[in-house]
């Protein structure tokens, strides 16, 4: 739950060459394009929680975090990941924090409502790029509903609705999609708000796209962030952990070779993070000989996104490729959008 990054955040872009992507003998060589794109809700949620290390100071309110996630202005943020998508046109892309935020009364009238998902394909599509993009599989994780507003008696009289998606979308001119998939996962943070019980669900997404004559598994994901604790039937555990092992298990009967990007909040060596190479994947990152960039950071950014460096400082997100006997010919991996923050947006 905490802030994920930048204007352009945790854009990762591979183009893998590789023979028989599918489990077959086809020895034709195959280009993939793919991209990693979180989206973020514009506020660091961790803020609602209290702080341990200044254990006095009271947490942010819903609508402090709502007012937040309003000003680092998500619809023109999304005009510019349209804008770096169509500019490399990959043939799918893996989308995490695809929020759906709508405010409303205590009547049931809705104020307004803001669509991430919605809105980038929207701008996808009016920028006049030759090859639309459509979404190819969406799935709905936590789903959270707080009072923001309150009348003189301390009532509550307006809400606001949090909804937490992953989703794929896809190139309609280079790539066909089938199969949507996707599952929540059953070990999930829960917090309490307002002296209640809150489920932060995470999950992930998938679809079997065919390339070029070429069907592979494409998969999605968001984990939990690094050392938050899970409590289960067997004791404590950290959520991330066991996320990337019902990840694996949940996707591991598919008859395609699999492509497996997102948000892992796991920089490499973590558990979560040896889980999926030890499971039989490779990580694509090995430097970016054209830039220069060999640490390939993707996170994080200020929380309201207004520094003018950047400070991306750690590489969470990650693309990976399944091995399955079959050995990779190329993979050039980018990092895009790490250098490019707009001037400070005033708050």
């Amino acid at each position: 739950m905490k802030s994920l990054g930048g204007l352009l955040v945790a854009v990762l872009m591979v183009m893998l060459s590789a023979p028989a992507l599918a489990n077959t003998d086809d020895e034709k060589t195959v280009d993939v394009s793919v991209m990693s794109q979180n989206l973020y809700i514009g506020a660091d949620l961790s803020l609602l929680l209290p702080d341990p290390a200044n254990p006095t100071d009271p947490p942010a309110s819903p609508q402090d975090i709502l007012n937040t996630a309003l000003a680092t202005n998500y619809p023109d943020r999304a005009a510019e990941i349209a804008e770096t998508i169509g500019a490399n046109r990959p043939d799918l892309v893996g989308i995490q924090e695809a929020t759906l935020i709508t405010v409303f009364t205590s009547t049931g009238e809705v104020l307004f409502e803001l669509d991430y998902l919605e809105i980038l394909v929207g701008q996808l599509n009016a920028q006049g790029y030759p090859y639309p993009y459509a979404v190819s599989s969406e799935l709905t994780n936590a789903d959270v509903t707080l009072p923001i507003a309150f009348d003189d008696n301390d009532n509550p009289v307006q809400f606001a609705r949090v909804v937490d998606r992953d989703a794929i979308i896809h190139n309609t001119e280079t790539t066909t999609v089938a199969g949507a998939k996707g599952r929540n996962f059953t070990t999930n943070f829960t917090f309490e708000l307002g002296g209640v019980p809150v489920e932060f669900t995470r999950g992930w997404t998938a679809v079997d796209a065919t390339v070029d004559g070429q069907t592979f598994l494409f998969v999605n994901t968001h984990l939990e962030v690094e050392n938050i604790p899970c409590f289960t039937p067997t004791g404590v555990v950290f959520c991330q952990d066991v996320q990337a092992v019902e990840l694996l298990e949940a996707i591991e009967p598919s008859e395609y070779r699999a492509i497996l990007v997102g948000d892992f909040n796991a920089i490499p060596g973590t558990t979560a993070y040896e889980t999926v190479v030890d499971g039989g994947y490779v990580d694509t990152w090995n430097g970016d000989s054209e830039t220069g960039d060999i640490n390939g950071f993707t996170c994080c950014q200020d929380e309201l996104l207004n520094n003018e460096d950047s400070a991306l400082d750690e590489r969470i997100d990650h693309l990976f490729v399944q091995e399955q006997g079959v050995k990779l010919l190329s993979a050039d991996t980018t990092v895009l959008g790490d250098d490019r923050l707009e001037p400070p947006i005033p708050v």
